[in-house]
Parts: C-alpha cells; sequence; structure tokens
C-alpha cells in the first residue's frame, strides 16, 4: 500500500484545517453527504460549524486532543476531501484509548482511483497520527449505503473488519 503514500508529485496536498476551511467542508458535506441522514437526522449547518470550529480551535492549542485535515487541488485550491480524527475514545469492556474517525469526505464527482487515493492516505495520515500521539488502537465506520470498498481498503491495510467497523492495533 505504499504506493498511496502522499507524495509531492500528487496534484494535491494535504494539510491541518484552519478556520478559512470550514464554509468549503460544509460546502462539500452539504453537496455529497448530506442525504446520508435524511429521514433519520436533522443536518444542521451551524451546529456543525460550530464543532468543526471547537476541533480546529483545539488542534490549534493542543494539537494532541484532534486532528482535522484537508487536502487540496494544487492547481485550482478546491476541496477534494477532509477528515476528522478524534482521541480519547474507549469500549466500556477494554482499557485501551482508541482514535476514532468522525469524518472522512472526499468530493463524489472525482474518479475512483483518485478517491481511493485520497481515503487512502487520510487513514495512512490517521494512523501515523495515532501513532506518534501513542494511541494503542484506531477505529474508522462508515454510515455510507455503498461502503464495500472503503471497507476493503481498510483491510489491505490491516485493519480488522467487524461488520462496517475497521480496528486496528497501532501501537
Amino acid at each position: 500500500m505504499a504506493t498511496y503514500i502522499h507524495n509531492a508529485t500528487d496534484p494535491w496536498t494535504w494539510r491541518t484545517a484552519g478556520h478559512e476551511d470550514v464554509p468549503d467542508i460544509l460546502d462539500l458535506v452539504a453537496l455529497n453527504y448530506q442525504n446520508e441522514i435524511t429521514g433519520i437526522l436533522t443536518a444542521d449547518r451551524p451546529r456543525m460549524a460550530m464543532h468543526l470550529h471547537k476541533a480546529i480551535l483545539n488542534q490549534i492549542f493542543e494539537p494532541h486532543s484532534n486532528l482535522v485535515s484537508v487536502c487540496r487541488n494544487n492547481a485550482t485550491n478546491e476541496l477534494l476531501a477532509w477528515g476528522w480524527l478524534e482521541r480519547g475514545k474507549y469500549t466500556v469492556y477494554a482499557p485501551e484509548e482508541m482514535s476514532c474517525a468522525e469524518f472522512l469526505h472526499l468530493d463524489l464527482g472525482l474518479s475512483a482511483r483518485n478517491k481511493i487515493t485520497l481515503v487512502a492516505q487520510m487513514l495512512n495520515i490517521w494512523q501515523d497520527w495515532t501513532r506518534q500521539m501513542n494511541i494503542p488502537v484506531m477505529v474508522s465506520t462508515s454510515i455510507r449505503t455503498e461502503q464495500g470498498a472503503f471497507m476493503r481498503l481498510h483491510e489491505k491495510l490491516g485493519f480488522t473488519l467487524r461488520g462496517s467497523f475497521a480496528y486496528k492495533r497501532i501501537i
């Protein structure tokens, strides 16, 4: 899976998110993902904006607390993908801390190859961060109807699948 590592020849760049990224993140969510909760939950853009701004602020002042990342096209600055990883999660039956994926969204209009590459890069970034933070386990999940390729990619990266959950011992 080393072919998916982000490098200088990619036409995009990953970086930590800033407050200026929030409107584009919210637009991407509304355009590509809001329908996943329709009829179940009520999308609330100001609420999501508030939580994103809080996470970004935490990331600035407490960089060990969470990781919010964006990926932008180098030529156009268009937002291609974004992700949010939290730490400090535990199950009621095990003492290991977990980093848990809150969101991993990308522009669904991208080619299949680019979508797979971006997801793999985000998962690698999350694993690296989890390792740097000395968090033993990383968890990723999906609520999407079409999640087969997403979960298989986790499996190729060494995750153990349990339904729509992917677990990996990092340290």
